[in-house]
């Protein structure tokens, strides 16, 4: 069975990207440290128990950056390594370069637009084995995020959109919805994410081969929750948490994440 579960433990930051912009001029760096694992699959319809936890450590790095009032431009980046059984593979991750217009703007929302292109990471991809890190792909994406400040606190924020990655990995269709509250200098939030391959491949499907790996069709639905207090001095420490539900040619993963960020003092040039 270890051929057939090659790519269940894709990487992923299970969380997406806001719909509120930063201010002009600022320049914020934000580090996540991500452990993922599972034991319970889903070949294609059925489920399956690993003989052992898969796991994976992926340290990322997000920087965004205000260019305008209503322009911002982001880049996420970092290193990965898997492990199952004592073996393991690791490297670069697929890093994202992307823009957010916000192209609507009231008291209370805003809506927002993003594009984003991807560069497929360095890790090797094995055929013989299940820890490949993720698809290794190179592409583009671009999603409708919607942000709503309520009252007392509250917000609910939502994301729509459409990934096309080199073949033979499948296009998706991926999103999220939720809602969150902030006590002064404490936040807390939590939604529901998916993503949805259109094409694709079933593990263990009749002619399926170790070279179709990428071509898998994936299916997920996760909850997240998230934790961030912000302190006097600007930096931010958060907790998140998600765990995939339901799936398809998917570990039922649990993610954990430490986060740390700070804004860069000052301003950078930017237009008005």
């Amino acid at each position: 069975m270890i051929a057939r579960i090659a790519v269940l433990g894709c990487m992923s930051v299970l969380w997406g990207a806001s719909p509120w912009l930063p201010e002009p001029g600022k320049l914020s760096v934000t580090t996540f440290y991500t452990f993922d694992t599972f034991q319970d699959y889903h070949p294609g319809a059925k489920s399956g128990t690993l003989p052992d936890a898969y796991k994976q450590y992926t340290g990322y790095t997000f920087f965004e950056y205000g260019v305008r009032h209503d322009v911002s431009i982001d880049v996420e980046t970092g290193y990965t390594a898997t492990s199952y059984l004592g073996n393991g593979l690791q490297g670069v991750v697929d890093t994202t370069i992307g823009a957010r217009w916000q192209i609507l703007s009231g008291e209370s929302y805003v809506v927002t637009v993003r594009g984003a292109g991807i560069i497929s990471g360095s890790y090797p991809l094995t055929t013989t084995a299940n820890f490949s890190p993720g698809d290794k792909a190179s592409g583009f994406l671009t999603s409708v995020l919607v942000g709503k400040n309520l009252p007392k606190g509250f917000f609910s924020f939502m994301e729509t959109g459409y990934r096309i990655r080199g073949n033979p990995v499948p296009q998706d269709f991926f999103g999220n919805a939720g809602f969150g509250k902030s006590f002064r200098n404490f936040t807390v939030s939590s939604g529901y994410q998916t993503s949805r391959s259109i094409n694709g491949v079933d593990i263990g499907s009749p002619g399926f081969k170790p070279l179709l790996f990428p071509a898998t069709k994936k299916i997920f639905g996760a909850m997240d929750f998230n934790g961030t207090y912000r302190m006097r001095s600007g930096m931010n420490v958060g907790f998140n948490y998600s765990k995939i539900l339901h799936g398809r040619n998917v570990g039922v993963k649990d993610v954990f994440a430490v986060s740390f960020g700070f804004n860069l003092p000052g301003r950078l040039p930017h237009f008005r």
